[in-house]
């Protein structure tokens, strides 16, 4: 009988143990789900704000590029700049004279 005590013993621990890894294994399978279910939305919501700060700095220098542009065709309606930005930009001369370009 004493062998049949011991033997129950080791089964109901050998149970009861079985039942804690049970219960241990459930809990990280519904973590993970869990993170499953919740990582997703949340990498593509940080992918997509990534995103958006990059579009953002891109707008940003298409705004100061067109500021310049503007400034420039404002500036092209003087005759004087004119003749200054053609002679700078495109190398041109009046009949007769020289240019010299030092760096």
């Amino acid at each position: 009988m004493k062998f049949g005590k011991k033997i129950g013993k080791q089964v109901e621990k050998g149970i009861s143990k079985g039942k804690e890894y049970a219960w241990r294994i459930s809990f990280l399978v519904i973590i993970c789900f869990g993170l499953f279910i919740i990582g997703r939305p949340l990498i593509s919501l940080i992918i997509t704000s990534i995103e958006i700060r990059e579009l953002n700095k891109e707008k940003a220098l298409y705004q100061e590029s067109i500021r310049r542009d503007s400034l420039l065709i404002e500036n092209l309606k003087n005759d004087e700049f004119l003749e200054r930005y053609a002679r700078e930009k495109f190398l041109m001369k009046r009949k007769g004279e020289d240019i010299f370009i030092v760096e």
